[in-house]
């Protein structure tokens, strides 16, 4: 049997071609497979960048603008000159914390509370310290708080008139949490007389000296004793104005006794 010619078929020969040129199948380059999602990352990420970029840069956000709330003493002319240096400073890159630290420089002030306000506004919330007395040492009058710390130098119109004036003498210390206890004791003991009390002078440990406009004179006293000696005062005063026309001071610091110093005319 004839093997059959596979290149045969119904007595045809079937010519064999080598293809003049091999066909080329192209390759996609890298970079353009990556080119589109780059460019769709950067239109993501530039919008916010160049956002971000014309919030730090745009004048329209420029600090022009210092708002002043909870100021007594502390007034909002004051604050605008501190803080002049840092009008057209950007508000976002403004830092809160120096812009603290410039306004406590103030002495009045016991806490800040800063609040940006856009686009160009800053708003300044003061918590001011409290004026509890009027110190005097030597010649000179001073503010100071609850604490006996000075908080400014004493002016009209700085603190309210009616203010307890405490005085240092011989004590060189200022006790003020022991002066303002003992006129809370006054209070207690004698509210008629406390009302009248205008000074308190601080001698030495528990010592005081008290000015009244309910007496003609001082009365020189010890902590925790004025619940007991001011009754035996006050029944004694008719007494004590029959007998002595001026009385320079009365001593009230001995268990047992009342010491009257009168004022001796000499002719």
């Amino acid at each position: 049997m004839r093997a059959l010619d596979p290149l045969a078929l119904d007595g045809k020969v079937l010519p064999f071609r080598r293809p003049s040129a091999a066909v080329r199948v192209r390759r996609r380059s890298p970079w353009r497979r990556l080119a589109g999602p780059a460019a769709k990352a950067l239109v993501l990420l530039g919008g916010p960048l160049a956002v971000g970029l014309w919030l730090l840069t745009s004048p329209t956000f420029a600090l022009s603008r210092i708002e002043l709330a909870g100021g007594q003493h502390v007034d909002s002319e004051w604050v605008e000159g501190a803080l002049a240096p840092l009008v057209g400073e950007n508000l976002f890159r403004l830092s809160l914390p120096a812009v603290e630290a410039v306004v406590r420089t103030n002495p009045w002030i016991a806490s800040v509370r800063l609040e940006k306000r856009l686009p160009d506004g800053l708003r300044v919330t003061v918590v001011e310290r409290r004026a509890a007395a009027l110190l005097r040492r030597g010649e000179g009058l001073a503010v100071v708080d609850d604490a006996g710390r000075v908080i400014a130098p004493w002016e009209p119109g700085v603190a309210a008139p009616d203010l307890l004036l405490v005085s240092i003498g011989a004590a060189g210390e200022l006790e003020l949490g022991g002066a303002l206890a003992i006129a809370g004791e006054l209070a207690r003991a004698a509210p008629g007389w406390a009302a009248t009390l205008s000074e308190v002078e601080v001698l030495s440990g528990q010592d005081y000296r008290l000015y009244l406009g309910a007496v003609p004179f001082p009365l020189l006293v010890r902590a925790g004793t004025l619940g007991e000696r001011l009754p035996t005062l006050a029944a004694l005063l008719p007494e004590l104005e029959r007998r002595y026309p001026a009385v320079a001071a009365v001593d009230l610091r001995f268990r047992r006794r009342i010491v009257f110093q009168p004022i001796v005319e000499r002719s």
